[in-house]
């Protein structure tokens, strides 16, 4: 008797065990559908003459991807649509663009921001307001910096991708030009705001995928230096480069020398560079130890040196380090004079001399200007090719 009740109370358990499951699976009372959603790609924001924000966010229109089949009757068009408002403040004119959405706007795949040229010298400090307190904002989005209208850059053709923020952020990835994030805006404000990031390029161009029409062809060009979230000036190409040097990212890049033997020119690919920065305080002088290296193959030759001679390579090592060097102090001369620490020397100095970093933080931009750098670059040529001299005298030979 005493079983058959145990096994009854066992058995009244498990059904009050799966009623109470039942109760904890009613799902969510805040759900939206996936097909209800607006999934911003692209942020460009523009700050007008008489004081008002001009936001316009990219968003991908599924209805009008391609499915790859090459089918009949494909829907014709963009598959991308950008909407713009305009607004007191950035949170306001996104709310205008809520307004006008028949979708809920998805921040969760935004990894590009862009901001037009009167906007940077304006300040971003709303923009990153904005991004660290919305929560669904992923704070490792790409900044860049348009030389004329952030809307401008939306304009571009992808040619090779399907939506305009596609191009955008390959160009970070590929690491072709600094691509800071808001991340790296966010915690430079926390130790002055200096930050770099990568300025783009646009002009107008004949397009053969275009059916030779005239469209907007967007690049990378130089970079843009900020000072409390204000740009303040820029750097070319060249100190845009070196700033890939110094953070340890340059690699699968092209650079040049003319031969010691000639005067013509050799193309170097590089392979992969690493890069070290040691703090040093000698009394009141700072200065800073920077070490790089990097590994480079002869792409090509137009010169008669002799690539099997050790020698020569010597000397063409000797040279590539040399104009390195030379580039490296030249850029971080322009950010002393434009009083920007961009590339965070003044963390790495906290790092190493936190007491002394805190008595110096507060006048850390005079103190930058003051600081000595020592770089030594070490470059070696690893692979020269099966030709032992250019190919094209060969030829003619």
């Amino acid at each position: 008797m005493m079983v058959i009740k145990l096994c009854s109370n066992l058995k009244s358990a498990r059904y009050f065990a799966a009623f109470i499951s039942l109760l904890l699976l009613t799902g969510c009372w805040s759900r939206i559908e996936i097909n209800d959603h607006a999934f911003v790609t692209a942020m460009f924001i523009d700050y007008s003459e008489d004081g008002v924000y001009e936001v316009s966010l990219g968003f991908p229109l599924p209805n009008r991807m391609s499915n790859g089949l090459g089918l009949t009757g494909a829907p014709k068009g963009n598959p991308y649509s950008i909407v713009t408002k305009r607004g007191e403040s950035i949170p306001v004119a996104i709310r205008k663009i809520r307004s006008d959405l028949s979708r809920e706007i998805s921040w969760g795949h935004c990894r590009v921001i862009v901001v037009g040229r009167r906007m940077a010298e304006f300040g971003i400090d709303q923009l990153l307001e904005f991004t660290a307190r919305e929560p669904n904002f992923h704070t490792k989005s790409f900044l860049f910096v348009s030389p004329t209208k952030g809307l401008d850059i939306a304009k571009l053709t992808p040619v090779f991708e399907r939506l305009p923020s596609e191009v955008l952020r390959e160009f970070a990835q590929r690491n072709v030009t600094l691509g800071a994030t808001v991340k790296d805006f966010l915690e430079a404000e926390a130790s002055g705001g200096d930050m770099v990031t990568g300025l783009l390029t646009i002009r107008q161009m004949e397009m053969i995928s275009e059916e030779g029409k005239m469209s907007t062809w967007v690049g990378t060009d130089g970079a843009a230096l900020f000072r409390s979230g204000v740009m303040v000036g820029t750097l070319d190409v060249i100190g845009m480069r070196a700033g890939l040097w110094l953070n340890g990212k340059m690699s699968s890049s092209m650079n040049s020398i003319k031969s010691p033997t000639d005067g013509k020119t050799i193309s170097f690919l590089i392979q992969t560079s690493k890069s070290s920065i040691k703090p040093l305080i000698n009394g009141d002088q700072i200065g800073f130890d920077i070490h790089i290296k990097a590994d480079d193959d002869v792409l090509s030759s137009e010169s008669d040196i002799d690539l099997m001679d050790p020698k020569q390579i010597k000397a063409l090592e000797e040279l590539l380090s040399e104009q390195l060097k030379d580039r490296i102090l030249r850029t971080l001369q322009t950010t002393q004079s434009e009083e920007v620490d961009v590339f965070n020397f003044g963390r790495i100095l906290s790092w190493r001399y936190p007491k002394a970093w805190q008595q110096m933080k507060g006048n850390w931009r005079e103190q930058y200007k003051k600081c000595e750098f020592h770089v030594v670059t070490q470059i070696s040529v690893k692979r020269t090719g099966a030709e032992k001299n250019a190919i094209i005298r060969n030829n003619k030979e």
